[in-house]
């Protein structure tokens, strides 16, 4: 069974340099397995989540 690992991301995005700070960190996070489930903005930013899976203990144990 597929077991997974969630994480939120808050970015202040306030001048267009911010977007770049934010797929920054998206790229980063991306690399190390992390997947956008969803993005939310509002008034003070953006709220995204993340998702990873995480490897079955078990099975590599076996």
């Amino acid at each position: 069974m597929k077991t997974f690992e969630y994480d939120i991301l808050f970015f202040q995005v306030k001048k267009q340099k911010d977007y770049e700070v934010m797929r920054s960190a998206l790229n980063e996070r991306g690399a190390e397995g992390w997947e956008v489930i969803t993005a939310e903005a509002g008034d003070y930013g953006s709220t995204t989540f993340l998702k990873r899976e995480i490897a079955d203990t078990k099975a590599a144990s076996e």
